[in-house]
């Protein structure tokens, strides 16, 4: 007597939801696998403080084309001449990896720019996320870039 398996419609359907199952499996596995980075942890709480994120918006809506960020040599260079702030910080957000971000107060020279070393920045996408107070009145800018 021979232990062949006879590959008749039933074999097959058999093996072939056993195959398929495996898959599953497989993509539910690498699934599991992947971190979960949101784009901020404590959104919610941001999302009801929007209005006031709007309004400075358009506060600074007439000068921010005037703020640039450009590679020179080994530095970044950004220029905000534009900008006298009483206080205020600079983040400099990388949406891929939360690990990069990095925030600094906004002290700029006396021509109205501020470095960065080229090496503090990895090649991709950035956002960088102004907020200022002058003479008590908020102000917010977003700007991508890209790092080469």
């Amino acid at each position: 007597m021979s232990n062949k398996i006879k590959w008749n419609w039933g074999t097959k359907i058999i093996v072939a939801i056993i195959i398929f199952m495996s898959f599953i499996f497989v993509l539910l596995y690498l699934s599991t696998q992947n971190p979960i980075n949101l784009v901020e942890k404590d959104y919610y709480p941001k999302g009801l403080k929007y209005q006031t994120r709007i309004n400075e918006i358009k506060n600074a809506s007439i000068i921010r084309d005037s703020i640039t960020i450009i590679r020179k040599d080994n530095h970044m260079v950004l220029s905000i001449s534009t900008i006298d702030a009483d206080s205020g910080s600079i983040v400099f957000f990388r949406p891929s990896n939360q690990s990069l971000d990095f925030t600094v107060n906004i002290e700029a020279d006396s021509l109205g720019k501020m470095y960065f070393s080229a090496n503090e920045f990895e090649k991709g996408l950035y956002i960088m996320k102004i907020h200022w107070f002058q003479d008590s009145k908020g102000y917010y800018v977003e700007k991508k870039f890209f790092v080469n």
